[in-house]
């Protein structure tokens, strides 16, 4: 056989590998990139009711027990929602951490591009809402989840 023949067959199996490989991948993650076009995540009231509803079915619990409860799944899903806010912002901070490093690199025609592809991966995380609002927060991320209302403040009239 031929080296040129040796050569376009090397060529050809590299190009199917590597579009099995790219098909592959593009199934498998597009579900996790999909988000803006999935369902809402539940609002912290709903997800404790839902959990409550779920243990008190599952359980059988008492109305002593259920009210026993209902403080520890609110500090629960609080923890969540400061996990799921942290992980956001961390993974920001990884973008462009790693955005920063890339630019150096380019050419200032380059960096037109990077940035307008940055601001498309910000209009993709912008349409990911949450129950304590629209993303709005630098990087197109999500803001933290406003403080707990306390008690009501004394008016002063």
């Amino acid at each position: 056989m031929s080296s040129k023949l040796k050569s376009w067959l090397l060529l050809g199996v590299i190009f199917v590998v590597g579009a099995v490989s790219g098909s592959a991948l593009t199934f498998g993650l597009a579900p996790h990139f999909m988000h803006p076009f999935q369902p809402r995540s539940p609002e912290p009231r709903d997800m404790n009711r839902n959990w409550k509803t779920h243990l008190t079915r599952e359980l059988n619990l008492t109305t002593d027990q259920q009210a026993k409860i209902d403080p520890i799944l609110d500090e629960a899903v609080s923890k969540v929602q400061a996990l799921h806010h942290d992980e956001v912002e961390r993974g920001a901070q990884i973008f462009k951490e790693a955005d920063d490093k890339i630019s150096a690199l380019l050419t200032p025609d380059q960096k037109v591009e990077l940035q307008k592809m940055q601001s498309e991966r910000e209009k993709m995380f912008s349409g990911h809402v949450h129950s304590w609002g629209a993303s709005g927060a630098p990087g197109g991320m999500h803001q933290p989840p406003p403080p707990p209302p306390g008690p009501a403040a004394p008016s002063g009239n």
